[in-house]
């Protein structure tokens, strides 16, 4: 992945950065697509914006045959120490 594709899929909406800045601080290890409240992405634009954090190797995918429900969990990619940064400067 090159440096503009990289930049695009990281950084291309606001609402990635919020919704990402929900995922670092959710409690649970992984969450559903509608879990993400509406003031952090319209549910029209969530699955859309974790595609893209998936495509990034900063989500894994699952689904529940039973739920009917997609599961995203969060990895150990080195991108998420970018979205704690953003967490830290926000806080301080």
């Amino acid at each position: 992945m090159d440096t503009d594709e990289l930049g695009h899929l990281l950084f291309g909406r606001s609402c990635r950065l919020r919704l990402a800045l929900w995922i670092l601080t959710y409690p649970k290890p992984r969450f559903y697509q509608s879990e993400p409240p509406d003031e952090v992405i319209s549910q029209s634009a969530a699955g859309a914006e974790l595609s893209r954090l998936v495509t990034l190797g900063m989500l894994t995918v699952s689904d529940s045959k039973e739920q009917r429900r997609i599961y995203y969990q969060r990895t150990d990619s080195s991108l998420w120490a970018v979205i704690d940064a953003v967490r830290q400067w926000q806080g301080a």
